[in-house]
């Protein structure tokens, strides 16, 4: 990828840009502001000089193509971002030294931009705290050398000193790549997002196998004819719900996970179970919303019901509604809801994690059969692995492995010393 500077006719610095064709330089809008094509120029990082022909702006996004006068002759690689994924701008503002780096905090984050417009961006957190990002603004945000967005605003801390101009936190937004591409009808192509990455699903309980369940559930939204799911999760293990909602974020986008609900009459008639999740519409303006509802023993016509009159009200559903029943119906689940797998761990599963880590510390592999057996041991209750407590167990060693991995190992050691 070619970036570099955006700069005036008189030589001043004026932001960041990147070419996103051989002939097209992106920068943010604010950065070129009114100035004509004959007034800027655009300055790769190494040093080329490149006239600017025209200027297509659209401050609703605040975001502009340059057209400049030679090719560049370099295609960068485009992506969607996901989330947690991390991030990289490598345009610097003159004199300053500092690479921004951080990890994408939100895929799909409403905002309204400093021109007044709403739009929804990137949220992402860096690294770096300089308190003011001025001069970053057009940069490229890229993830694994694919661009994923274009940095188009820094976000202000909330509180200031009387009198003093208030400090960036750091909290940047970029416009989506897809976005910008879509608006500006360029027909390039942008990959679909990069599966989560091998240590991050390792060290994440949320990634834990359920393999069956989580493949069910991207069919069924692969297959929906609009933005709402239901499934069925026939346990009661109210860990199992919130790990899959935990995975789900890289699949569907930024997600707001309700409180539970429930469809036993004995606690809420059916109108004010459906009256809650109605009233989550304005949510859905703004990001995908998520949520359990407990219908153990609950007759199934009655979760019939509730979902027919939940599709009427969202028939246009901006964003993903999905919706985790949790127990089994009296009757069974109505045609209507994807009815999951059953959750079960077994210990091949614990012995493959467990090798799996190992590999990655580069530890012995020997390290791993007394580990598995120590993890199964710990959750076995009545001859079977214990859902909730292999979850317990697993946190307990993720947290092992993050914070003292020394300390960890010597303890591995030690149990393949003594044959555990």
């Amino acid at each position: 990828m070619i970036d570099g500077r955006i700069v005036s006719g008189g030589g001043k610095d004026l932001g960041s840009g990147f070419c996103l064709t051989d002939r097209i330089v992106a920068t943010a809008a604010h950065v070129v502001r009114d100035r004509a094509a004959t007034d800027l120029a655009f300055v790769t990082s190494s040093g080329i000089r490149v006239p600017v022909e025209e200027v297509d702006r659209d401050p609703t996004i605040d975001c502009a193509l340059l057209r400049v006068a030679e090719s560049l002759a370099v295609l960068p690689p485009l992506a969607h971002a996901t989330l947690r994924a991390e991030w990289r701008v490598t345009a610097r503002p003159q004199g300053a030294a500092v690479q921004l780096t951080g990890a994408v905090s939100a895929t799909d984050h409403l905002v309204v931009n400093a021109g007044g417009h709403e739009m929804t961006v990137l949220q992402l957190q860096v690294v770096e705290e300089l308190r003011d990002y001025a001069g970053y603004s057009g940069s490229a945000v890229t993830v694994d050398n694919a661009v994923v967005g274009l940095l188009v605003e820094q976000v202000p801390e909330r509180a200031s000193y009387s009198g003093m101009r208030r400090l960036a936190a750091n909290v940047l937004y970029a416009v989506p790549v897809d976005r910008l591409v879509a608006r500006f009808r360029l027909g390039l192509s942008v990959s679909r997002p990069a599966p989560v990455s091998p240590v991050q699903q390792l060290l994440d309980t949320a990634f834990f196998d359920l393999d069956r369940l989580k493949t069910a559930i991207l069919e069924a939204k692969a297959a929906a004819d609009g933005r709402l799911l239901a499934f069925g999760v026939e346990c009661d293990e109210m860990l199992v719900v919130a790990n899959l909602c935990a995975w789900l974020p890289p699949y569907v986008g930024e997600i707001a996970q309700k409180g539970v609900l429930t469809l036993r009459p004995e606690t809420f008639s059916l109108d004010t179970t459906v009256n809650y999740v109605t009233r989550y519409r304005s949510d859905l303006e703004r990001v995908n919303v998520v949520c359990p509802v407990l219908v153990d023993g609950v007759p199934g016509h009655l979760v019939a019901e509730f979902w027919a009159r939940v599709r009427a009200a969202y028939a246009r559903a901006p964003r993903w509604l999905v919706l985790f029943f949790v127990g089994t119906p009296a009757g069974g689940y109505p045609a209507t809801v994807t009815v999951l797998p059953r959750p079960s761990f077994g210990e091949r599963d614990v012995a493959t994690w467990a090798s799996h880590v190992t590999a990655f510390r580069r530890w012995p592999s020997s390290l791993a059969d007394a580990w598995s057996r120590a993890i199964c041991a710990q959750a076995t209750v009545d001859d079977t692995l214990d859902t909730r407590i292999t979850y317990e167990v697993l946190e307990h060693f993720i947290e092992r492995v993050r914070r003292e991995p020394a300390q960890l190992r010597g303890y591995l050691e030690d149990l393949e010393a003594e044959g555990c």
